[in-house]
């Protein structure tokens, strides 16, 4: 997992890496080439089930690609800040503490 890269620019990682054009895999994935394309330039995100489709045809953790959306969320809705990094920080402990007791 590339920490760096936005989802858009994994499917279009992905895309070309198998020399697939847009057409092939929107059909695929049951949505047109121009959505797909706004999808890879970041310019919309996918809906659940676009997700879970991207990720069978991707063969791609449906995870890995939710936490890729979720990192694009945040990071458009409220930029590369430092009071967003804190804020994630906050939510990070909150998450762990609630696994903890999940797990007792």
């Amino acid at each position: 997992m590339n920490t760096q890269q936005t989802f858009g620019n994994l499917i279009r990682s992905l895309r070309q890496q198998r020399h697939e054009p847009l057409r092939v895999v929107a059909a695929a994935i049951e949505i047109d080439s121009t959505l797909l394309s706004k999808l890879e330039l970041g310019e919309r995100l996918p809906t659940i089930q676009q997700l879970h489709n991207l990720a069978n045809y991707f063969n791609i953790p449906l995870e890995e690609l939710t936490a890729y959306v979720i990192a694009d969320k945040i990071t458009t809705s409220y930029d590369y800040s430092s009071t967003t990094l804190q804020a994630l920080k906050i939510a990070e402990s909150r998450i762990v503490s609630y696994l903890d007791k999940q797990n007792e």
